[in-house]
């Protein structure tokens, strides 16, 4: 059966004609195909019912003037291919090229992908991944180079590798040697002339029907499974960090480099094995944080042993929280425009250039803290809640994930508590300092009662953070 748009009576029916079983496949994999067999059959007839009833009655002329230069473009995009005219994408200059079909066509894992993107209402793809935008016409919004999948129905775990590789034979070859339970599904990023692979996208498709449904807001959605799937996907991301995986890219599970666009490279290793969530849950950590893994990724992008990596990575993300609170309460112009499009990426990167100088010179080496600096900005930048940031910016949230990984829950808290205590006594001790120095300027008395009663402590608060004012 032909899966063009048309429809001819004379054909039969997917209904009517079972699809040939191949005994080698698996069942999701069957049961997907008939499904978008019949689909496109459906697609056909509906499309052949809008044109006969496209004269019927007045019409807007704005809308059919839309319809038609959209369905010539479409039209245009099957019969001739995809052409670049030579533009940059991702950084690198494409030359000119012309590819013809659709991906889609030739594997059944883009069909998949094609399967798992929202409708063309909601289907938002771009020329930069911080640029995306809606469109009118799904097959033409597949051709960019960025989109982003379903996330409401929730079938793809993607692993952002943060490096180069030799070539598609090294990358599989260092993930051969991991004890995973099958090759990543298709593997997305841009081939060099000389055969380097630029900072590929592995992405990983659970079977047809074991999607997961996410939605937090709705009350229908378990809440185990949602939490399961985001398990399953930092234990993965934990697997590949020795390859350079960005934790992250965990913020973020849904923007992908897409595969079916003509203007990425991509290799297709795995079409027979999907395994499901109880599956992967039983090959990786699922208690994974996101924190820690942040932290051992700068650790090994920057070759610094953990203790100095950890105080390093502490210190900066402390100064990266302090620098948006003093953007927020400045009203500074980056802050504003990239919170309000909520361009977090532009973000990350107003608050890396303005923290090298600091960076370098906490370090020995300036290339190590430029690491551990280029995996902290991200990180609070993706984080940073501008809401909860103005209820109350006492709360530093996250800063003693190192230290708590791997504890029970009453461990957990004491180290919280005694992170907690340090914090709250080294305040007290500020502001007492900036209060002495302010009776100072006066030429006042200095007295702990009066200390108290400008500062807002108790004067056994006072009285204990004392000498530390002093000192």
């Amino acid at each position: 059966m032909s899966l063009r748009l048309g429809y001819d009576p004379s054909e039969p029916t997917p209904k009517n004609t079972p699809p040939v079983k191949n005994v080698d496949q698996p069942a999701s994999v069957l049961n997907f195909e008939t499904a978008w067999a019949e689909a496109q059959w459906l697609r056909g007839i509906g499309n052949e019912s809008k044109r006969s009833k496209r004269n019927a009655g007045p019409v807007d002329e704005f809308y059919v003037d839309r319809a038609n230069s959209r369905r010539d473009a479409v039209r245009l995009r099957l019969n001739e291919g995809f052409q670049c005219f030579g533009e940059t994408v991702g950084g690198r200059y494409r030359v000119p090229f012309t590819e013809h079909g659709l991906r889609s066509d030739d594997h059944h894992v883009l069909r998949r992908l094609v399967h798992l993107t929202p409708r063309t209402s909601r289907l938002q793809s771009g020329r930069d991944k911080a640029v995306m935008l809606g469109t009118d016409a799904k097959v033409l919004a597949l051709d960019e180079p960025w989109l982003v999948l379903n996330g409401k129905v929730r079938g793809v775990f993607r692993i952002d590798l943060d490096i180069t590789f030799r070539g598609w034979d090294t990358l599989r070859y260092e993930i051969e040697q991991m004890s995973l339970p099958c090759l990543p599904h298709v593997v997305v990023g841009h081939e060099l002339p000389d055969g380097v692979i630029e900072r590929p996208h592995l992405l990983y498709v659970l079977p047809h029907g074991s999607e997961v449904w996410f939605d937090p807001e709705d009350p229908r959605c378990r809440k185990d499974i949602m939490s399961l799937w985001r398990g399953v996907h930092a234990g993965i991301t934990k697997e590949f960090l020795p390859l350079g995986a960005d934790p992250g890219a965990l913020a973020n599970p849904m923007r992908v480099k897409n595969p079916l666009s003509p203007f990425w490279d991509i290799q297709v290793w795995n079409e027979q094995t999907f395994p499901d969530l109880s599956e992967w849950a039983s090959w990786v950590d699922t208690s994974t944080s996101r924190d820690a893994m942040i932290r051992e990724s700068a650790e090994r992008l920057s070759r610094l042993d953990k203790t100095t990596s950890n105080a390093l990575f502490t210190t900066l993300q402390r100064r990266a929280f302090e620098l948006l609170r003093e953007m927020r309460t400045s009203n500074d112009p980056v802050y504003v425009e990239t919170i309000a499009s909520g361009d977090r990426d532009r973000l990350a990167e107003a608050l890396f250039n303005r923290l090298v100088p600091e960076a370098i010179s906490m370090a020995s080496h300036p290339k190590q803290a430029m690491a551990i600096l280029y995996r902290v900005t991200p990180f609070a930048a993706e984080r940073w809640d501008p809401a909860r940031a103005s209820r109350d910016d006492r709360k530093d949230r996250g800063a003693c994930a190192a230290e708590v990984e791997g504890l029970d829950l009453h461990e957990r808290h004491a180290v919280g508590g005694r992170y907690g205590a340090a914090e709250r006594a080294r305040k007290s001790a500020q502001m007492i300092r900036e209060a002495i120095a302010a009776l100072h300027v006066e030429g006042r008395k200095i007295s702990k009662s009066e200390i108290s009663r400008r500062t807002g402590l108790s004067r056994p608060t006072v009285h204990a953070h004392w000498d530390a004012a002093n000192s």
